[in-house]
């Protein structure tokens, strides 16, 4: 531990760093040295980032003169850049106006951090700089009006003010001292010079002076990379306690959700367990992610958007299920049970106040208690509707804390500590936005929440759990402290040295002139061998690291790293990549002893079942007709614009049975067609009725009850004509009321749509179907028993049986008959070898007996048929076809490559 360091926090002094990742590591390295001294209580040290410390300063300046401007924040200074871009002549050209805004941004703090004169930037007169001039004089322009000034532009007040004055309002001269690094801006690094003197200089990791041994490492993919990484971070924990590493990666922006599933792999397997477990991780990833993405946040979010115009059913599912709005188990099981009866009866979208109704409406209507999320969610909806038109951007965030604490954020005492930390932090965020009054002037309600989901995608956040042993940042810079091993990736000849880079907006000439490191090459292998010879300095082992894309192609190390040593560092390529965590426990499992229980008690004398889905799904695979019927597993329904498929079907059901409860004969359908207009007629007024009846239970709003009604009067006209071409029939029974069946024990309801006597007193049984079917009541175990069990309930005179397929795609007959004279352009079927129709009942009669006698006994094995498993959700319960299995030889190819 730097000892200079703990003599300057110990003094009182104000320690300035460049970047904030930088001050609390310091800050935590101070406190860990005093807990090593065996000391309970030391001062708070002052370790400051220099950009903090800059408006603390302007904060006491004003204090003392109220005519300074105040310093805008920064999510007041992206939205006023916004404002610029899209108020400007060229914001047309921009697919993105806000990242035109932050590159514009960017350019004006590089010209104060880098001294950038402005006259030499226009003497250019290039297009670009012509756009950032008129830019950057229009928010020049707006701060004036505002009296407020951008963050980049302390600099200049600084120069004015003592540069020893407490920030804190203190007036006692305070030392002020800043550390070496080459993160510094060449502005701010002459004032420190100036104003502040030598700065604190690090202390090597050895203490003998001797430099790092170095390695590099050549990983095969980027995926073996991270597993090298935390292999070797698991290692040096597992071989000194007190083990400290920093990692220095720089797309971390990109890969931060890889890197955290890597660590966790190595260092903190607890994680992946179901169990909860509050074990801290040995390894922190710095950079934070956006505040939006933190639960309290996201749930305050999504109520503003909810609350804000018509919300699909997915968004309020989600909202009436969240975590946030329920305080117990019981209350979560309510919230699931009232979303699965919601699913049949909502629209696809409605409005927050009417989900509520129709969800308490449902939840009454079952005579169930509604869960509390409804109550919590009508609590802050009330308090968003107590506010309407333009307003400050501080009264509409007054409203909104009323809201989050009646709703999402009425539970906040369980909440962890990661959660509460992410609310605080967004309240501070409110807290600056209802200073931008000004700078925002009136809002709508929309134009205020977007400011504020900007604000919170844009604003990072890291939960604070101190500064950990691994500690993983984005910054290639010099770490400062010493540590017991470095880890820098990304060292491959294209990205070591680090590529050219500059700044947008501004001449690259100009940049280099002014010292801006990532406009030139030369500059760049400067500044990378500088922090080569640092990270040397700093750690007692370094490793560097690189991978192949992928591809085939294979990108070596970078030459550079040979000047770290007289010899190039020990080079050495993984000879196998780890596997993903759940891969590894697969392979490693131990054997378990094996119990097959594919036998359910057998079925009550209390229970029922689901009629002909029931064996339905007891034909296709055992366990598949235990799951649905007895367990009640099945898809859940999701509410879709218009009319899903099962009620389109029976929409359609209820119109034939309306038609043919009319038309009974063949003659009166003969009639009905010949007369154009009589016929549309009533087949309008069965759809119409039928439409009206579906709408009842699920009204899917807008135009879809017309378009349906549309859609089906054509398809009903066609299907009557095909009805005409029939042998003369009688209809003697239409779908009024279910039937019982008694099989193998066991008690179904059936519907049947129709039966039809012929002229000869033969019979025939016809079932609708609206999508795409085929022969499927075949073989000793059907795919779809329906037919046969509803012959068996009519056997008498009956001839054939058919489906009846009402389709806009095909209108058609789908038949199993002894005759070819009954149905138009059908001839008679096999009837599976059987020499008559009255033979194939009984060879039906016996195929359905068995499989309710299966089912009444208990039968639940996992036995698909050859295509059972192309239509069914239940994998993740019956675990047929096995994912872990089908990756096995996948595992042995990584186990032995």
């Amino acid at each position: 531990m730097p000892s200079r360091l703990i003599e300057a926090a110990d003094a009182g002094h104000i320690v300035l760093t460049p970047s904030a990742e930088l001050g609390a590591a310091l800050s935590d390295a101070v406190e860990r040295a005093h807990r090593r001294a065996g000391r309970e209580i030391w001062p708070t040290p002052k370790i400051l980032d220099f950009g903090t410390w800059l408006k603390a300063r302007h904060l006491e300046r004003q204090l003392a003169d109220s005519s300074l401007p105040r310093c805008l924040s920064d999510a007041e200074e992206r939205e006023l850049w916004r404002r610029v871009v899209l108020d400007s002549a060229a914001s047309a050209q921009f697919l993105e106006p806000s990242g035109a805004a932050r590159a514009a941004q960017r350019a004006r703090r590089a010209t104060f951090e880098y001294g950038i004169p402005r006259s030499a930037i226009n003497a250019y007169g290039t297009e670009e700089t012509e756009g950032f001039e008129a830019w950057r004089a229009e928010f020049e322009s707006r701060c004036r009006e505002l009296r407020v000034i951008a963050a980049d532009e302390l600099l200049g007040g600084l120069e004015r003010a003592d540069p020893r004055s407490e920030p804190d309002g203190d007036r006692r001269a305070v030392a002020v001292t800043w550390i070496e690094s080459p993160l510094w801006r060449p502005v701010a690094r002459r004032w420190l010079e100036r104003n502040a003197g030598a700065p604190l200089l690090p202390e090597a990791a050895s203490p003998n002076g001797l430099r790092a041994a170095a390695r590099t490492i050549q990983a095969a993919s980027p995926a073996a990379e991270l597993a090298a990484l935390a292999e070797w971070a698991r290692a040096g924990l597992e071989a000194q306690p007190s083990f400290r590493a920093w990692v220095s990666f720089r797309d971390l922006a990109g890969r931060r959700e890889e890197v955290v599933d890597a660590l966790d792999a190595a260092l903190a397997p607890q994680r992946f367990s179901l169990d909860e477990s509050d074990a801290a991780a040995p390894y922190a990833v710095a950079g934070g992610t956006p505040l939006s993405d933190h639960a309290p946040v996201r749930a305050a979010l999504d109520l503003l958007t909810a609350a804000g115009g018509r919300v699909p059913f997915e968004r309020f599912s989600a909202l009436l299920r969240a975590p946030q709005l329920r305080a117990s188990r019981a209350e979560a099981s309510a919230a699931a049970h009232l979303d699965t009866l919601l699913r049949s009866r909502a629209p696809s979208e409605a409005t927050l106040r009417d989900w509520l109704s129709l969800a308490e409406l449902i939840a009454r209507g079952k005579a169930l208690e509604p869960p509390a999320a409804l109550a919590r969610l009508g609590a802050a909806l009330r308090a968003l509707e107590g506010l309407q038109g333009h307003q400050r951007m501080s009264r509409w965030l007054s409203i909104w804390i009323d809201a989050f604490e009646a709703g999402p954020w009425s539970l906040r005492a369980r909440w962890s500590s990661a959660e509460f930390q992410s609310a605080v932090r967004f309240r501070e965020l409110l807290e600056t936005l209802a200073l931008g009054d000004r700078t925002f002037e009136h809002l709508s309600r929309r134009a205020a929440e977007s400011i504020l989901e900007r604000a919170a995608r844009d604003t990072l956040f890291q939960i604070q759990t101190g500064v950990p042993p691994i500690w993983v940042s984005s910054q290639v810079g010099d770490p400062w402290l010493p540590y017991d091993g470095i880890w820098v990736t990304g060292c491959d000849e294209s990205r070591w040295p680090p590529p050219v880079d500059p700044i947008a907006l501004i001449p690259p000439v100009l940049q280099r002139q002014h010292g801006v490191i990532a406009a030139s090459a030369e500059a760049q292998l400067a500044f990378a061998a500088d922090l080569q010879s640092r990270w040397s300095a700093r750690a007692r082992a370094c490793v560097f690291s690189c991978s192949d894309p992928g591809e085939g192609r294979h990108v070596p190390a970078s030459p550079l790293l040979a000047e770290l040593a007289e010899d190039a560092p020990t080079s050495e390529t993984p000879s196998v990549s780890p596997p993903l965590l759940w891969l590894a426990q697969h392979i490693e499992a131990p054997a378990l002893e094996e119990l097959l229980d594919e036998r359910a008690p057998a079925v009550g004398t209390e229970e029922g079942t689901r009629g002909v889905a029931t064996l339905r799904a007891q034909s296709q695979c055992p366990f598949r007709g235990f799951a649905e019927t007895r367990l009640d597993a099945y898809a859940l329904e999701q509410p879709i614009p218009g009319f899903n498929e099962r009620e389109r079907g029976q929409i359609l059901h209820d119109a034939l049975q309306g038609i043919f409860t009319e038309v009974q004969d063949s003659r009166s359908l003969l009639d009905l067609i010949a007369r154009p207009e009589a016929s549309a007629e009533r087949i309008a007024h069965h759809v119409h009725r039928a439409v009206e009846k579906q709408c009842a239970k699920r009204n899917p709003g807008g135009r879809w009850p017309e378009r349906e009604r549309a859609r089906l009067r054509g398809l009903l006209e066609r299907w009557l004509e095909l009805e005409a071409m029939r042998a003369p029939f009688r209809v003697e029974h239409i779908e009024e009321k279910g039937e019982s069946a008694f099989h193998g024990g066991l008690a179904y309801q059936v519907r049947i749509d129709r039966i039809d006597r012929l002229e000869d007193g033969s019979r025939i049984l016809i079932d609708y179907k609206t999508g795409w079917v085929m022969p499927d009541w075949r073989g000793e175990r059907p795919d779809n028993p329906q037919l046969p069990l509803y012959a068996l309930l009519h056997r008498e005179n009956l001839v054939a049986v058919a489906y009846g397929r009402v389709s806009a795609a095909e209108c058609r007959f789908l038949v199993e008959s002894a005759r070819g004279d009954i149905f138009p352009g059908v001839r008679a079927s096999r009837l599976e070898g059987m020499a008559s129709f009255a033979e194939l009942l009984a060879a039906w009669e016996r195929r359905v007996e068995s499989l309710a006698a299966e089912f009444s006994r208990g039968a639940a094995e996992v036995a698909p048929k050859d295509t059972a498993c192309r239509y069914c959700r239940l994998q993740g319960l019956c675990r047929v076809p096995s994912t872990l299995d089908a990756l096995e030889p996948f595992a042995a190819v990584v186990a032995t490559s």
